[in-house]
């Protein structure tokens, strides 16, 4: 049997622009992210480096396939293999999107590449969670998998859902994903061939993937609780229960791009937004009634697919993945409808070709600022912890692995942390906001253990909040005064804030 017998539309797989694809992706990812993956700028959750060890955390926050994955990939997160493996994740998800897409033009394939590959979501993974950006990246890949099947195979859909229950079950992103990547590339095919019948059949294939994905996902969760005895700490929250901010929360990010220049890229982002409506409104002048109005409400409900959530951790995200899919939205309408003419069509190749030039160089120029910051951050929190360690191996009694030590603060807490000069812009990043690499208790517990290897017998949460409201810890000068590491009873308190 002829395999291509099982597509629906069988797109020809156009070699040169899938070589464009993959070269243009690796160009891009290499110039805004390559610092991040030959450097140490982990930071917050990602000190963990051995992220099997967080096996539980995983499973109770709905990512319970993240262990299997460790498993295959390996549980120490090495900077540069995270980076090779996110690359070839992301590389194969643009792959499909431009072959379902059906872009041909080196333009459109290079606008496509750089939309994803540079965005806010991209960096804020990298940026705060390096240690488990591979398997976000992946979940990305099998829903562009899972879309493909939905949409291009024919009986996809059972496939198209397991697919996507993997992704969920990697990283609940995927969701919000896999619905915005299967819209516009059913606006596209409309585009392309004017039947309504199939983009209503393709719009019914999508609903009944996406409620037996969640529905799948929902039983896996509950499985894997079980078999672990443990209690979930996210539950099941469609659009998190706030309709009006998963709708808005996809045009705040196009309107306010997280960039090296900001106003211009905002206003070069409302004038491809002008320019797509343009595009709509010419393109619908020639097409049906009823084409004009499924295009005109498709693009109008993409927002809230992009804004898509299953779980109540993603509510109030910054920035999501599935965000780029308005921009590529745009690019395929501007690029499906630009003029034919050889004058007009360089005129407008070239304006076309220098606005996103501005907004990917705004991004690389962002990122590379951010992963620097994270560095720094990382080699600040390496040296004040060094000198905590010497001040509590200087205090008489104290024995390394033995002794209960308690931290009161963090050194994010502490009158160390302080805004470099310079780098005030780069807090409008939600995952560059801190000013060392420990935010919050667990992550000094990490730090610790996984980056300085170091023996500590860290106290209990009830035992650190009992001896805060103590008379004695209250009276303690913070570090680095003389009496900031001092014994109250049996455990060593050191005093960061």
């Amino acid at each position: 049997m002829n395999p291509t017998s099982l597509l629906r539309r069988q797109s020809a797989f156009d070699a040169a622009a899938l070589k464009r694809t993959a070269l243009c992706t690796l160009a891009f990812l290499f110039a805004a992210h390559a610092f991040c993956f030959f450097n140490l700028t982990y930071s917050s959750g990602s000190v963990m480096l051995h992220v099997s060890s967080g096996r539980s955390a995983q499973i109770t926050a709905g990512q319970y396939l993240q262990p299997i994955y460790w498993r295959l990939r390996g549980g120490i997160s090495s900077p540069l293999f995270v980076g090779m493996l996110s690359a070839l994740y992301l590389t194969l998800t643009n792959l499909v999107l431009v072959w379902l897409l059906r872009l041909r033009n080196p333009l459109p394939v290079f606008a496509l590449c750089g939309t994803t590959s540079v965005n806010a979501a991209v960096l804020s993974i990298c940026a705060a969670s390096l240690h488990t950006a591979d398997a976000a990246f992946l979940a990305l890949l099998l829903a562009a998998l899972a879309c493909a099947c939905c949409l291009r195979v024919r009986f996809g859909t059972i496939p198209g859902a397991l697919l996507l229950t993997a992704a969920l079950a990697l990283h609940a992103d995927a969701f919000a994903f896999f619905a915005a990547a299967s819209l516009t590339v059913m606006l596209s095919d409309l585009l392309l061939d004017k039947n309504v019948k199939a983009f209503a059949a393709d719009a019914l294939r999508l609903v009944l993937t996406l409620f037996a994905a969640a529905a799948l996902f929902a039983l896996g969760f509950a499985l894997m609780l079980r078999r672990n005895g443990a209690q979930a700490s996210v539950s099941l929250s469609l659009m998190g229960g706030n309709l009006p901010a998963a709708y808005l929360a996809p045009i705040r990010a196009l309107f306010a791009p997280l960039t090296a220049y900001v106003h211009v890229s905002a206003a070069i982002r409302i004038l491809l937004v002008i320019a797509g409506v343009l595009c709509i409104a010419g393109i619908a002048c020639s097409q049906s009634k009823s084409e004009s109005i499924l295009l005109a409400a498709g693009t109008l409900l993409l927002p809230l697919c992009c804004g898509l959530t299953l779980l109540s951790s993603q509510t109030g995200a910054q920035t999501a993945p599935a965000h780029c899919l308005l921009d590529i939205w745009l690019i395929v309408l501007i690029s499906r409808a630009a003029p034919c003419r050889n004058a007009v069509c360089r005129v407008f190749t070239a304006a076309f070709s220098a606005a996103f030039a501005v907004l990917f160089t705004g991004c690389i120029v962002f990122s590379n600022q951010v992963y620097l910051k994270k560095n720094l951050e990382f080699e600040s929190t390496l040296s004040l912890m060094s000198r905590i360690i010497a001040r509590m191996e200087e205090t008489p009694g104290f024995e390394p692995g033995y002794t209960p030590v308690a931290f009161i603060g963090t050194p994010e807490e502490s009158s160390f942390s302080v805004e470099r000069k310079g780098f005030e812009h780069l807090s409008a990043l939600e995952a560059a906001k801190t000013n060392y690499a420990i935010a919050d208790d667990s992550d000094m517990i990490w730090y610790m253990w996984d980056v300085m290897g170091y023996p500590i017998n860290f106290a209990d949460s009830f035992s650190i909040e009992r001896l805060s409201k103590t008379q004695q810890a209250a009276e303690m000068p913070v570090f680095p005064q003389e009496g900031s590491c001092a014994f109250v009873g049996d455990t060593l308190v050191v005093k960061l804030r």
